[in-house]
């Protein structure tokens, strides 16, 4: 870019920050999600297989076999963890450029988290039979894993942004 259009940039985004922020949560979880994706397929399709046939409930969580039994539940539960990690970190820096306390980001990151997570393993509860009824095992199950990250998206930026990661 030349000069011109780089100090013409640099206005648009400190005129539109939230839109650039947006912008940069987007791109940033792009990285999150290959986290995510990554970890998620190499355990729903390798590391928890032989626990499929087992059922696991709790509480509104309800993984039938029909669900993906244990399997399922502990793919989806261990690729939003580790995904989720990563991602406050990425997010905190690079798209937020917060410099309020890491402490106390870290714990209200961590309760929002804890609230999206159960909502992410309860989702697949509700639509994964009729997901994979309709695209098939593996289809049906990114599908709902991309459910589950729009869910998220959606309720991650605005917290993120206007509560756990501003400036001071």
């Amino acid at each position: 870019m030349s000069v011109i259009n780089m100090e013409r940039f640099n206005k648009w985004k400190e005129k539109h920050e939230t839109a650039w922020q947006f912008i940069m949560f987007n791109l940033m979880g792009s990285f999150t999600t290959i986290v995510d994706m990554g970890s998620f397929a190499l355990f729903n399709f390798w590391i928890f297989t032989p626990y499929r046939d087992i059922a696991f409930s709790w509480w509104l969580i309800d993984y039938s076999v029909a669900n993906g039994g244990l399997t399922a539940f502990l793919a989806f539960a261990s690729s939003y963890a580790i995904s989720q990690t990563f991602g406050f970190f990425i997010q905190r820096k690079t798209t937020f450029k917060a410099n309020n306390n890491v402490a106390k980001s870290a714990v209200m990151y961590a309760v929002m988290v804890i609230i999206v997570y159960i909502i992410q393993l309860y989702i697949p509860t509700v639509v994964r039979a009729s997901f994979v009824e309709l695209m098939g095992n593996v289809i049906g199950d990114l599908a709902v894993k991309v459910l589950n990250m729009l869910i998220s998206m959606l309720i991650k930026f605005p917290v993120n942004k206007w509560v756990i990661m501003r400036k001071t």
